[in-house]
């Protein structure tokens, strides 16, 4: 019947896979296992490494390993101490992504390594080794994680307010960057005029030029007729319908 033939025919198929599957090398099931853990993978382990058996107090982790004990004291004989604090937002069009992670930072205020300007470039230089190594390295997708870390490595810490930002119902939280939300707010509060933004229409020129950081004057235009008189805006572009 042809039941018993497909019947038939799926065990001659599954006989073959087994077959092949038997004939091949370890290096051939090494890869498929690999490419199937992730494409990508050059070479590496698809297994999964079980969890270390670890104190339940992080501090006491410092003592299973000499390095640490050595890392949590300062050259001259002090504790180290450091912040934990989320990244900076950059002016980019992603600019909150950074303020998603958090690191170890050692060189803020209250920090045990000293700072100081760079006479030659003029950089901010720290005392700390640290701050040029694993602040660059590590990153930390909650405080609470490297609250974790700081522990284990013996360091004392002092951990800074989370940045709050309320969210935005009409979806333009890049124009943020250019105005952030605290001087919005002051401007509101003290009903001072901050119309070099406004647009009477879509299409329309608004230059303007906008004060020195001091605001002894206005930034002059770049070129030849940097000081020269602004002209008229542009009319909008766009027909009225």
């Amino acid at each position: 019947s042809t039941e018993s033939a497909v019947a038939i025919a799926n065990a001659e198929l599954e006989d073959g896979r087994s077959q092949l599957e038997a004939e091949k090398s370890a290096v051939q099931r090494k890869v498929e296992a690999m490419t199937k853990a992730d494409p990508n993978m050059v070479f590496g382990s698809t297994e999964e490494d079980p969890d270390p058996e670890l104190p339940e107090n992080p501090a006491e982790i410092t003592a299973l390993d000499p390095a640490h004990l050595r890392d949590a004291i300062m050259p001259d004989g002090t504790q180290r101490l450091v912040h934990i604090q989320q990244r900076a937002y950059r002016v980019s069009q992603n600019p909150m992504d950074s303020e998603q992670t958090w690191y170890i930072s050692f060189m803020d205020d209250g920090a045990t390594a000293k700072t100081w300007d760079n006479p030659l470039m003029g950089w901010v230089s720290g005392a700390d080794p640290m701050a040029s190594n694993i602040q660059l390295q590590m990153s930390f997708r909650t405080a609470s994680e490297a609250v974790y870390f700081a522990k284990k490595r013996g360091w004392h810490f002092v951990v800074d307010e989370p940045r709050f930002r309320r969210g935005r119902s009409d979806e333009v939280q890049y124009q943020d960057n250019f105005l952030p939300q605290k001087v919005a707010a002051l401007v509101k509060r003290d009903r001072k005029q901050c119309n070099h933004w406004e647009r009477p229409k879509a299409g329309a020129s608004h230059y303007f030029r906008p004060l020195k950081y001091h605001g002894e004057g206005e930034v002059s235009q770049h070129g030849p007729n940097g000081d020269a008189p602004i002209a008229a805006d542009a009319e909008s572009y766009y027909k009225m319908r």
